[in-house]
């Protein structure tokens, strides 16, 4: 038999669990808003109401929920590396393994190191505009906070030297910066100096090459 029971109005929790989804929804829109506008414009161009805008919430919302502009910056600055360090995480983890599995097998666990981490670059397209923005920003201030992930360049170096590169038992901190600016300078200079050389830094034809070439670097001081 068919109840006719009639299902009871929401109550006060069931409404304070939708707005606590909504602000949560809110509050996501405006740290992906500001993540796009700061590395479009940089922090001093992207304005709150530029912000609320892009996010299409109300133009006080912003201020609400994080109070400064500032605050607001630290914020879409400490989620951006917080992804970059789960990532990167992965991939020092998938390159350890390789060698765990096949000691010998230098090569694969370089490519895996160094195509990881030109992954995360491609898969995040905000993240090499919005720290050259923040680097431009900061002329003649020194950051007392690294902006790289600490934890994965130890993880790299000792990768590297399991793998056989002589640099990063000779000069580990420098073979860092070397590595990392050879995945990340193209495409910083995408619409530059690649532009000029006839070719799309972002293009995953192009990256696969630059693997590899980095990869054969690596292996000439093994």
């Amino acid at each position: 038999m068919k109840s006719t029971r009639e299902t009871p109005p929401a109550g006060p929790p069931a409404r304070r669990a939708r707005k606590a989804r909504d602000a949560e929804r809110s509050r996501v829109a405006i740290l992906d808003a500001a993540e796009q506008l700061f590395a479009e414009l940089g922090f001093q161009g992207a304005s709150l109401a530029a912000i609320a805008e892009r996010a299409y919430v109300s133009v006080g919302l912003p201020g609400y929920f994080f109070g400064s502009k500032d605050d607001l910056y630290q914020e879409v600055l400490q989620r951006v590396f917080e992804r970059r360090d789960a990532a990167l995480d992965v991939v020092a983890t998938e390159a350890e393994r390789i060698l765990d599995e096949s000691p010998d097998d230098g090569e694969a666990a370089l490519r895996r190191l160094i195509s990881g981490y030109v992954e995360f670059l491609l898969n995040n397209p905000t993240f090499v505009p919005l720290l050259t923005r923040d680097a431009l920003e900061r002329i003649g201030r020194r950051e007392g906070r690294p902006r790289h992930s600490e934890r994965f360049a130890e993880r790299m170096i000792r990768i590297m030297a399991r793998a056989g590169v002589a640099e990063a038992e000779e000069a580990p901190e420098q073979l860092f910066l070397s590595v990392i600016g050879m995945c990340y300078f193209p495409l910083e200079h995408d619409t530059t100096i690649v532009a000029g050389m006839g070719h799309r830094a972002w293009a995953r034809a192009f990256q696969e090459k630059r693997v590899t070439h980095v990869v054969r670097l690596l292996r000439s001081s093994a």
